[in-house]
Parts: C-alpha cells; sequence; structure tokens
C-alpha cells in the first residue's frame, strides 16, 4: 500500500510536462482517481497509463478531468507523442520491450547494423592486465570543467530561493551541504565542448551560455528525481548524509523536489528550442516511466534481464542520453545529425553502464563509498544484474525474486548466492560491454582532450 504523500513525487515528475498527476495503485494494469495538489484551484488533470511496452507507437493516455468543486468526472482519450515518436530520439526498444536503435544486450548485436569504428578507437580493459585510463585520455576529466562549474551550486541556489524558509532550505540542500560529483553536469559541458568546432576555446558565448543552462537543469532534475525517490524508498540516507525527507518532512520533501523540477522547466523555457524541451520533457516522462516500472512490474518480468535495462535506462540512462544530444543540439547540431546521434548513443550505454556497476557496487562496495547503505537495493525487493546472473545458475534465487526478497533471511541469502556465483562477474561484464559502446560512439567526434576526456 502506497501513501498518497509518496506517490506525490511521481505526480511532481509530470508537473513540469504541465499537469498535476497522481497515481493510487488500484485493479492490475490500472490506476484510479485520488484528488492531489495541483496547480489550479479548479481542476485536477490525472493521467493514468494504458498499458503496452512500446513508446515507438503513439500511445494513449486516459485523463480524468475533476472539476474542483463539484467532483464531476469527465473522461476523454488524449493522443501523446514524445521525442521519441516524432523522430528527435532514437528508439532504444521495439514493440516488444526489447533491443530497438541500440543493443541492451551482446546478443543482439546482430540485429544492429552499426556504423564504421574508427581507427584508433580506444579498447577498455578496466579489470584486465591493462587497466587504467586509455592512451590520451586524461586522468582527470572533472578537471577540465571544473573552474566552469565552480559556480555552479551557487547559481541554482539563487534559481531556486523562494520566500519561505523550510522550502528553500530542502530544495537547495544538495547544493549546499551535499553537492556530488555533478557527474551529469560534467558530461553535458564536456559534451558542449567535444561537439563544438573549437572545443577547447568554447568557453563562452551565448551557445556556450545555453549549454552550461541545461547543465543546471539536468542536475536540477536528477536531485529531485532522488528527492522524490528516497520518500518512495523510505530511504534514511543519500550522499552520506540524511535524505531530504528525513531531516524534514515526507511532505516538505515532496514539495521542494516539486519545487525544484518547476524551477528546471523556468530555465529549460529560457533556452528557447522547442526541439530541445521537448527531448528533456521526455527524459522527465521517462523517469515517471522508471518508478511505475519499480511499482507494478509482474513476477515473470522481475525475472527478465530486458525488463531491468528498461528500468535502468528510464529512471538512469535516459537523462543522461537526452542531455547529452540536448548539448550536441544547442551547438548548432541537427537531430538527426552525426554528432548528435553520437551523443544521443553515447549516453544511452554510458547511462546503462553506470547503472549496472552502481548494481554491482551493492554487493561489493561498502556504505561509506556508496553514500547508501550496502544491499540497499536487495532490501527494497530489486533485482538487478548480479542478481539476475546469479539466478540463472541457483534457482532457489528465482522465488525470492519473484517475492521481492521480502520473507526473513532473504536479502542474506540473496547475499550469500550472488558473491558464490558469476553474478558480479557477468555484471562487470555487461557493463563493461555497454562502457565499449559508449566509447565507440563518442569515438566518431573529431579528436580532442575534451571527447578524449568522455571516455
Amino acid at each position: 500500500m502506497y501513501s498518497p504523500s509518496s506517490m506525490l513525487s511521481m505526480s511532481a515528475l509530470c508537473m513540469v510536462m504541465g499537469s498535476a498527476v497522481a497515481f493510487i495503485p488500484a485493479q492490475p494494469g490500472r490506476f484510479s482517481l485520488r484528488q492531489s495538489h495541483t496547480l489550479s484551484a479548479q481542476t485536477h488533470v490525472i493521467q493514468t497509463l494504458k498499458q503496452g511496452r512500446s513508446s515507438s507507437r503513439r500511445s494513449l493516455l486516459r485523463c480524468a478531468v475533476v472539476d474542483g468543486v463539484t467532483g464531476n468526472v469527465g473522461e476523454q482519450l488524449l493522443d501523446r507523442e514524445n521525442a521519441h515518436v516524432v523522430g528527435l530520439l532514437q528508439n532504444p526498444f521495439d514493440a516488444s520491450g526489447s533491443s530497438g536503435a541500440f543493443p541492451g544486450l551482446p546478443e543482439h548485436l546482430s540485429r544492429m547494423v552499426d556504423p564504421p569504428v574508427p581507427d584508433n578507437t580506444p579498447k577498455l580493459d578496466p579489470w584486465g592486465e591493462k587497466s587504467g585510463f586509455p592512451e590520451r585520455c586524461p586522468e582527470d576529466p572533472f578537471g577540465l570543467v571544473r573552474e566552469e562549474l565552480s559556480p555552479f551550486a551557487e547559481s541554482i541556489k539563487s534559481v531556486v530561493d523562494t520566500d519561505h524558509p523550510i522550502l528553500s532550505e530542502a530544495a537547495k540542500h544538495f547544493f549546499a551541504q551535499r553537492q556530488g560529483k555533478r557527474f551529469r553536469p560534467t558530461i553535458v559541458m564536456l559534451m558542449s565542448k567535444a561537439t563544438s568546432p573549437s572545443p577547447t576555446e568554447h568557453i563562452s558565448g551565448s551557445i556556450y551560455d545555453k549549454q552550461a543552462l541545461l547543465g543546471q537543469v539536468t542536475e536540477m532534475i536528477h536531485v529531485a528525481s532522488l528527492i522524490h525517490d528516497d520518500v518512495l524508498d523510505e530511504a534514511d540516507t543519500r550522499r552520506g548524509g540524511e535524505a531530504v525527507h528525513k531531516l524534514y518532512t515526507n511532505k516538505v520533501a515532496v514539495i521542494a523536489g516539486d519545487y525544484l523540477l518547476a524551477r528546471a522547466s523556468v530555465l529549460l523555457a529560457k533556452l528557447q528550442n522547442t526541439e530541445v524541451t521537448e527531448i528533456m520533457s521526455t527524459a522527465l516522462e521517462s523517469l515517471v516511466q522508471g518508478e511505475i516500472m519499480q511499482i507494478k512490474t509482474g513476477e515473470e518480468d522481475l525475472l527478465d534481464m530486458m525488463t531491468y535495462l528498461r528500468k535502468s535506462y528510464h529512471k538512469t540512462a535516459s537523462l543522461i542520453c537526452d542531455a547529452s544530444k540536448s548539448a550536441a543540439m544547442l551547438g548548432g547540431h541537427a537531430a538527426d545529425s552525426e554528432q548528435a546521434r553520437a551523443a544521443e548513443e553515447y549516453g544511452y550505454h554510458l547511462g546503462l553502464a553506470y547503472q549496472i556497476i552502481d548494481d554491482v557496487l551493492d554487493f561489493t562496495g561498502a556504505s561509506d563509498v556508496l553514500g547508501k547503505p550496502a544491499l540497499a537495493d536487495v532490501s527494497l525487493g530489486l533485482s538487478t544484474a548480479p542478481v539476475l546472473f546469479a539466478s540463472e545458475s541457483i534457482p532457489e534465487l528465482r522465488p525470492m525474486i519473484k517475492r521481492k526478497f521480502k520473507q526473513d533471511g532473504d536479502v542474506e541469502k540473496t547475499l550469500t548466492f550472488v558473491l558464490k556465483s558469476d553474478g558480479v562477474e557477468r555484471a562487470r561484464e555487461l557493463a563493461l560491454f555497454h562502457a565499449q559502446r559508449a566509447v565507440n560512439a563518442i569515438a566518431r567526434l573529431p579528436e580532442s582532450t575534451e571527447r578524449n576526456a568522455l571516455i
């Protein structure tokens, strides 16, 4: 049973797209209406999802429009298009939920027609004899844009400043005290330079300013999703400190996340680029889809690796993918240009590699390294790549995955089974597959220090 305050987190993710939405579980495949806070005193717009995995087809949203005074409900079907449908983004999945434009698993490579891999493309070998940074790649890619990102937190803090002290403090929390690695804005800024005619000299001007603003938008969306995720997951910690809802309340955390998304939408509009706005709005849609998948995935699908990869794309890779392509497009490259498509493919594979390694660390890393408790995912009932690979050779894991590790001892048994199997090793191999695909994609751009930093 999901509390209304928790479910509002998904409402916030769609608010930036023009609606206040609430998802309350009802019968399988449907969501029922519950009155929620909205942007209008008179009308609530509640979106419910139509079943179906494909985002490549035109999908329908059934909207219940509720008069805030009379309570009368009327329904209509709205036709929805997103950036995948109109061709601004390549669809990573086909109608069956398997690999689409990009391979999710190595065995899907036979379906693909790949562009030629440029000569001298680095070959990654992070756990082999030649481990370390590839030749010509800077050892500190973050250092290339560190000075440019140094005023970043202050800029966002000023953007989200509000007359309400508690809301202001909660919204600024991650930017004032727990800034994290700034991974996503670093990718945006390096991609902006790598797709520029003069990467090293790309440090100012109107185009650069818009790309820097995109980096802020991307981080604000990411932080808002973290705040909402922690409410849904009832997490105690984030980035090595207390989660926002633990410092304040669930309501304050949800509203703080809502506010961050609202301010991000204002900045997004200031880019004055309708295609980029549509792409980044699709990233928001993907975040909601990922949360829905995490809540309502069926028992058999919990055992399916492609279901795991689709959820990982929606929750993690989509924002990196869409921001990478948007950075190239703000630089003047068309959506179907080689540069923009390479940036998009890079973001897709990098995002999946990043998430898979994060899931590996859930079993092998210490909590002080992760910034969250180890085995957090399994404790939340999530079956990740190491668990799914382990279950192929250890059948006892399968019923535990289906019941989301809810019985006493399930979490401890899962750790034992995964560590004695090849689950971690195979998950690392899958992460390396996606990391190498990301390298192959970015290598299609002209070589520069900034491009090599993305490797």
